[in-house]
């Protein structure tokens, strides 16, 4: 059995790493171990108890670090998972978010798609309501044309003018479309045919008259008789005007001047 000292010893050591009513259990444990050994405790016997003790409560502090270090590893990863979740969560709020805005940009599309088709179909209306209207006002103005020119070639030259009306003629092999077209005879010269051809345009432009030109040339070449080539407008720019002239076609405005 161990001395009072001894025993009091023994358990001050153990509470350096144990409770103690953990440290006093110890002590009862040892003391029983070592009675059971050899019925007394030597001197030896207790310096060895004492190592061990020691060895136990140095292990039993590395455990209880160890618990710790483990404990606070525990506390920063359940910080961290904690972390982890508020931005799991913020992230599934911003894709929330961005899927909301991404329905409302498809709704924006779709609607947008909606507007552009029936913008489009207004125009294609607006198209042939234009094109009704051009073909309205073309045929004004060539209406007018077939008058005035019966006036001037009358008065000009003493012509008697057949019917003068817009035509489709094939002079080159293709059809092509003639805005005035028609016959005169001259009276003081009975045996001459003459062929009107005409291009009336309210403002006519270089393009039309180039490409006028071009139709008179296959005129001539196909008609037999001469071919009197006239435009007939409302006004003209003067570049215009020269190139008319220069071409050798006569120019008669809507008002009954010939040039």
């Amino acid at each position: 059995m161990l001395a009072v000292k001894e025993r009091e010893a023994l358990q001050k050591s153990l509470e350096q790493a144990f409770k103690p009513r953990a440290a006093h259990v110890l002590v009862n444990v040892l003391e029983q171990a070592l009675e059971a050994r050899n019925g007394h405790v030597t001197r030896e016997d207790f310096r060895d108890l004492k190592h061990a003790v020691a060895e136990l409560a140095a292990a039993q502090a590395r455990t209880e670090e160890a618990v710790k270090i483990l404990t606070d590893k525990q506390s920063k990863t359940e910080e961290a998972v904690k972390i982890l979740t508020d931005k799991q969560s913020k992230t599934e709020e911003a894709v929330k978010i961005l899927t909301d805005k991404q329905s409302q940009t498809d709704e924006a599309v779709k609607a947008l798609a909606v507007a552009q088709a029936n913008t489009e179909k207004a125009l294609q209306q607006l198209a042939r309501q234009v094109g009704g209207l051009s073909d309205t006002v073309g045929g004004d103005i060539e209406d007018i044309a077939y008058i005035v020119l019966h006036e001037v070639l009358k008065r000009e030259f003493g012509w008697e003018v057949g019917i003068l009306e817009r035509s489709w003629q094939t002079w080159d092999g293709e059809a092509e479309e003639v805005d005035v077209f028609g016959q005169a005879s001259d009276p003081a010269h009975p045996e001459r045919r003459i062929w009107i051809v005409g291009e009336a345009k309210h403002n006519i432009t270089m393009k039309e008259v180039e490409r006028f030109v071009k139709q008179v040339g296959r005129a001539k070449q196909r008609l037999t008789g001469d071919v009197f080539p006239v435009c007939f407008c409302y006004r003209v720019r003067p570049e215009v005007k020269a190139r008319i002239k220069e071409a050798g076609v006569r120019l008669v405005f809507s008002y009954g001047k010939l040039e």
